[in-house]
């Protein structure tokens, strides 16, 4: 993915489309109500369909089969751990769940680029397991604002492998009201899971995930 997304042009993207299509509000007010019962926040339009190219090409690992499921994915992060003790084979039945590695700190760069380069599920799982450790740490830019292909050194493929984390994080907080367009964000996290309802609407869950959203999931 060559384009360069850069905060502006993700926000202004997101802008040019009507009020009524602009943010998760725009859907029929049951459905509306349901989504933001069960915990999620949720984006519709222009917006969405921009944060969902985003995860579609930030480099993943993908396991299983059935509906579209994205989550990032640390290594170091306890409750991405008690993700993966509770499903040891990273496959839940009924969705393909496409893991994104995020970098929750300097000593996890090394070990990120080794998935970013073999994104396989052999890979993803010693990355889980903690396997790739021996890897060292890389320098990289948390505010890189480019092309957001996988080429060039180390350092460039871990910069732009955040941006397109960071990118669909602006998306998501400039729907909620967040002052992005000053580079304000909420803190980057994880693990964070995405999905998109069969109406359109790309939802995101902020903390741990596990069976029960799941199956919450295979309602929307």
């Amino acid at each position: 993915m060559n384009t360069q997304w850069d905060r502006r042009r993700l926000l202004a993207h997101g802008a040019r489309a009507s009020a009524g299509l602009a943010s998760l509000a725009s859907l029929p007010t049951a459905l509306h109500a349901e989504i933001l019962g069960k915990g999620f926040e949720g984006l519709a339009g222009p917006r969405a369909d921009t944060a969902r190219t985003l995860l579609q090409s930030a480099r993943q690992v993908s396991f299983g089969t059935g509906k579209d499921v994205w989550m990032w994915l640390s290594s170091l992060c306890p409750w991405c751990q008690k993700f993966f003790r509770e499903t040891p084979s990273l496959t839940v039945p009924g969705f393909r769940i496409h893991y994104i590695p995020f970098i929750l700190g300097d000593a996890e760069t090394g070990a990120v680029l080794k998935v970013i380069d073999d994104p396989s599920e052999a890979t993803f799982l010693k990355f889980m397991r903690r396997e790739l450790g021996d890897a060292p740490p890389i320098a990289y830019s948390p505010y890189y604002s480019g092309p957001l292909d996988y080429t060039g050194g180390p350092s460039t493929r871990l910069s732009r492998h955040h941006a397109h984390i960071r990118l669909i994080q602006t998306a998501f907080d400039a729907d909620a009201g967040y002052p992005t367009e000053t580079g304000l964000n909420r803190q980057l996290s994880t693990p964070r899971t995405f999905f998109r309802t069969q109406k359109g609407a790309l939802l995101m869950w902020g903390g741990a995930f596990g069976a029960r959203q799941f199956d919450m999931l295979r309602g929307l």
